[in-house]
């Protein structure tokens, strides 16, 4: 459990996503964020990274290296491969030199052994915030994909979206390495579970290719990916 002490919020608010299976731990961590100013997601495992869509692409992943299913190694260097400006802070009770250095190797900026004090998570978090933030401001995007006006706008122009259309694209630009399942796409192309075939899955997806074309994504912005489902090629801004 964290130490207590009474640090000063930073103004550098961030959008972080906890995973961790000590309920305890997970919860409190949560809190302890959430009151320094920060928008926080707890998961329980990894997997619930890939399944649980959320509006935007997190700024800072707080991950647990003994996870069950997939460890937090892997999660960390998938998640470091598919999103390079991301912070990426491994938070764990295996100090071993080897496992330090694995973590680093996996992508992680920093490698905190538990108990974690709340200062040292905080400060720690908000020395990436400043670096994060100058990525985020210094980086270029292909499409800014507007939730509110439905929209995407490009280089090309403007192109409106169904809600549908939408939800599929926040929750592409947040996935893992950008890609969804087959399954995942239909839910969120066919929310009120009407039956939708593969094949019209497959025209929905041809369509939404059409107008990201008609603002200028780059080609091939969604790949079908056989056997599996659809991965995002190009770089959104959400807003």
């Amino acid at each position: 459990m964290f130490g207590s002490i009474d640090l000063m919020r930073d103004s550098l608010s961030l959008h972080i996503l906890i995973v961790e299976d000590n309920d305890n731990l997970r919860e409190a961590t949560q809190e302890l964020l959430a009151q320094n100013g920060h928008q926080v997601t707890a998961m329980s495992c990894a997997e619930d990274v890939d399944d649980t869509p959320t509006r935007d692409v997190p700024d800072l992943y707080l991950i647990d290296v003994n996870l069950p299913g997939e460890n937090g190694f892997s999660l960390a260097e998938r998640i470091r491969k598919s999103h390079p400006a991301a912070g990426v802070v491994l938070m764990t009770a295996r100090g071993q030199l080897e496992d330090r250095l694995q973590g680093y190797s996996c992508g992680a900026d920093n490698y905190l052994i538990k108990p974690v004090e709340q200062s040292e998570l905080l400060v720690c978090i908000q020395s990436l915030a400043r670096r994060i933030k100058f990525a985020k401001s210094n980086e270029e995007f292909d499409l800014v994909l507007d939730v509110q006006a439905l929209n995407i706008r490009g280089p090309l122009g403007s192109v409106s979206l169904t809600y549908p259309e939408s939800l599929l694209l926040v929750a592409m630009t947040r996935a893992v390495g950008q890609k969804l399942e087959r399954w995942q796409a239909m839910q969120l192309v066919d929310a009120k579970d009407k039956g939708l075939s593969p094949a019209n899955l497959e025209m929905r997806i041809s369509t939404l290719r059409k107008k990201m074309d008609a603002c200028g994504a780059p080609a091939e912005a969604i790949r079908t990916i056989r056997g599996f489902g659809y991965a995002l090629s190009c770089r959104f801004k959400v807003v």
